[in-house]
């Protein structure tokens, strides 16, 4: 008796868009959006702590954004590279691979001794950070069915400021204390992520499939709640639609052609540009508070830790809209509205404006931001997937890598308008190029979204 047929990523895909929300699935997202939250609070507790650690190692403002730019270069070379495994070797391997290794060099932070130790040490947790959020998304997109895929991979997302209201919550309470490398040292707790990922967490069926790996494949939809019998219908509902040209499969050379160089330039500028924004904004932020508006330590923290809190309440709200509203429209209104909060940094002379306009700035930059990490892996075949969303966030990271060395070089007492300008230009730029050339994914099958985006 012949065996099962062979399985393609068409037939999973409706297959699983045919699935109800199983708990298995929800333990997949609640794993990813886990590491979510640890990326982005192992990414800005160096914010919070580079007051005090220009303090101790009197640090000049280019050695500042040094700094701040080499965990930022790890996370570009770091996505590449990742997602070049991932599309080899699996996302499984990914996700728990960079979250030990993250994990571990955060902690290894906390015990530096001279400028170098920082650097070299941010520059590996940065390695570990940059392959963990495309290959986070792209293994949860390939999981859930398209009439909920944008809830599920905006979940992600949301936990990002989160993670950060935590780090600004951590901060405020044991820097001003009992210093900031201690703060460093909480930073170590998503190892333990590492060890739940291997154990539980299978492959994605959809890159199982792609590798000839069918029994392997099966067995990764059953844990999710898809059965043989969905399987078989899925399968006879592709067979019957009308034949289609038989197309070369994609590869990594097809997005500088016709077909993938305009979402190919429009997801790298859009995470270019918001990423610069970003890191301009979250690296520098307390600094400036507290050396350029001489606003005391404590009260930096506690501001900033409102802003955070702010940019939880934007991606809640953004969370809720992404099926409503859909994808295009929540990136260039958030990034438009945030980079006119940039230029608004420029009239803010008291505490009070300077903690409201970045609040506004937060609340609508996060915006933009979770539909676009749920945009960005809709756009590409899942052949490339992994690789393609992995070098347009890594070239989010180059983006957010520039910010911090341009600006500590450009930065001082008379020079502080060219930062909310270069932010509020960048943001602009996002939401223009993506008004111009991103196409609406909401609500379409994955594979149908990658195939004519």
């Amino acid at each position: 008796m012949a065996g099962p047929a062979p399985l393609t990523p068409e037939i999973i895909g409706r297959a699983i868009d045919q699935a109800p929300l199983t708990r298995p699935l929800k333990f997949i997202a609640a794993v990813a959006a886990a590491g979510y939250f640890f990326d982005s609070f192992d990414i800005v507790i160096l914010s919070y702590a580079l007051p005090s650690i220009a303090k101790e190692f009197a640090l000049q403002p280019q050695q500042i954004g040094l700094i701040g730019s080499a965990g930022l270069a790890g996370m570009g070379v770091g996505s590449w590279v990742w997602g070049w495994i991932a599309d080899r070797w699996g996302r499984r391997l990914v996700f728990a691979g960079t979250v030990l290794m993250f994990s571990l060099f955060t902690g290894v932070t906390g015990l530096a001794m001279s400028v170098g130790f920082i650097l070299g040490a941010r520059f590996l947790t940065g390695l570990g950070l940059g392959g963990m959020v495309p290959i986070d998304a792209a293994l949860v997109a390939e999981f859930a069915p398209a009439r909920i895929r944008g809830r599920v991979v905006a979940a992600l997302p949301l936990c990002w400021p989160i993670g950060i209201f935590a780090a600004a919550g951590v901060s405020l309470a044991l820097v001003p204390t009992i210093g900031w490398r201690w703060v460093f040292a909480i930073g170590v707790v998503p190892a333990i992520l590492a060890f739940i990922i291997r154990r539980n967490i299978p492959e994605s069926p959809r890159w199982l499939a792609d590798h000839g790996r069918h029994e392997e494949a099966r067995q990764s939809l059953h844990y999710v709640g898809v059965t043989d019998e969905a399987l078989d219908r899925a399968s006879r509902e592709i067979a019957a639609l009308p034949p289609t040209e038989a197309v070369r499969p994609p590869r990594v050379a097809d997005l500088l052609t016709a077909t993938y160089a305009r979402r190919m330039i429009q997801t790298w500028t859009m995470w270019f540009f918001s990423n610069f924004a970003a890191n301009a904004f979250s690296v520098w932020l307390p600094t400036i508070y507290a050396r350029y508006y001489h606003i005391e330590i404590t009260r930096t923290l506690l501001y900033t830790f409102i802003i955070a809190g702010t940019s939880v309440v934007g991606r809640m709200c953004a969370f809720a809209l992404i099926e409503r509203v859909g994808r295009k429209a929540l990136i260039v209104t958030g990034y438009t509205v945030a980079a006119c909060a940039a230029l608004t940094f420029t009239q803010a002379t008291t505490e009070t404006s300077l903690l409201l306009v970045a609040m506004c700035y937060g609340f609508f930059a996060d915006i933009g931001s979770l539909a676009m990490t749920v945009y960005t892996p809709e756009v590409y075949p899942v052949r490339i997937r992994g690789l393609a969303t992995s070098m347009a966030m890594g070239v989010g990271r180059f983006g957010g890598m520039t910010a911090p060395l341009i600006i500590g070089m450009i930065i001082s007492p008379t020079t502080i308008y060219y930062v909310w300008f270069l932010m509020a230009g960048a943001q602009f730029c996002a939401a223009g190029l993506s008004l111009w050339l991103a196409r609406e994914t909401s609500g379409r099958n994955l594979e149908v979204a990658s195939a004519t985006a």
